[in-house]
């Protein structure tokens, strides 16, 4: 793993690139630093994986005043040119999944697949506080089992230094990447995308719905969708050797072109993912 100290737009950024293969790029989510994707690189050695602390976050220089996407969309595409990397895949999760869609948009060139985690078209598909609670089992109402997994999921992200580098995380930082996404969304402009795209989505997810990933398959020409049972909003890294499974399945994958049967696959693959949207019960490609 090599680390570099990269000044942009005259902000200075950490950069990690790991591995040996084809580039995939690593966006992160809310407040995530480069370490938090260590367990889901472990699975993808063979990629080049690169990823940052994006401006605010870790040892990156906080910017003076907040950005908005498209600006962090711009200022990924200026280190990818720094760093020589023409053409990318593109992992994105959560904010970084909304920075993943801005990206693609505005330099679909050098994206070549898209890969989207627990993350939506726009904040205003997002969550009620009142689900914000139950996911830390504050609120009322909710099931042992939720409880029990948000439990799991928390013991996981304190394993992994995840919860301590959000809570010593400067305020600012969160103020910031939240502010890029006012009045943000792709809803109306991901008709545009060409990208193979991969979305992924947990079945048990409080922050991001599942409803989120039907807008998205929806919405972006080439997509589909893995339902991953039992899972929430952290499982890149409370399941990053199963979440790195499916990124390697989806990137081996080489046809370019969508035939009419693949068609025909995903209108009856939107039919089954509305079902489960509609009754709770986990029925599209569901990984035990």
């Amino acid at each position: 793993m090599t680390t570099h100290r990269l000044t942009i737009k005259d902000i200075q950024v950490n950069v990690s690139i790991c591995g040996q293969g084809s580039p995939l790029l690593l966006l992160n989510g809310l407040g995530g630093l480069i370490r938090t994707f260590d367990p889901l690189r472990d699975g993808l050695a063979d990629y080049t994986t690169i990823t940052l602390d994006v401006p605010g976050v870790g040892d990156s220089q906080m910017p003076r005043w907040p950005m908005r996407l498209p600006r962090h969309a711009d200022f990924i595409a200026e280190m990818l040119k720094q760093l020589g990397f023409d053409q990318v895949d593109v992992f994105g999760v959560s904010w970084g999944g909304a920075l993943a869609q801005e990206f693609a948009l505005r330099h679909p060139t050098m994206v070549r697949r898209l890969i989207l985690a627990a993350t939506s078209a726009g904040p205003i598909v997002l969550v009620k506080s009142a689900d914000i609670l139950d996911f830390f089992g504050s609120g009322k109402g909710h099931t042992s089992r939720r409880k029990e997994g948000s439990r799991n999921s928390i013991q996981t992200l304190l394993r992994f230094g995840v919860v301590k580098g959000m809570l010593t995380t400067n305020p600012r930082t969160y103020y910031y990447q939240l502010a890029a996404l006012v009045g943000w969304t792709s809803l109306l402009r991901l008709f545009r995308l060409r990208h193979r795209t991969l979305i992924l989505t947990g079945d048990r997810d409080p922050l991001v719905r599942i409803y989120n990933a039907q807008i998205l398959r929806r919405t972006i020409r080439r997509a589909e969708v893995h339902v991953l049972a039992g899972e929430g909003h952290f499982f890149v890294v409370t399941s990053a050797k199963r979440t790195a499974e499916l990124i390697r399945k989806f990137l081996s994958q080489q046809h370019d072109d969508v035939s009419p049967a693949d068609d025909r696959d995903r209108q009856g693959q939107g039919a089954e993912l509305e079902s489960h949207a509609t009754s709770g019960e986990a029925n599209l490609n569901l990984l035990a």
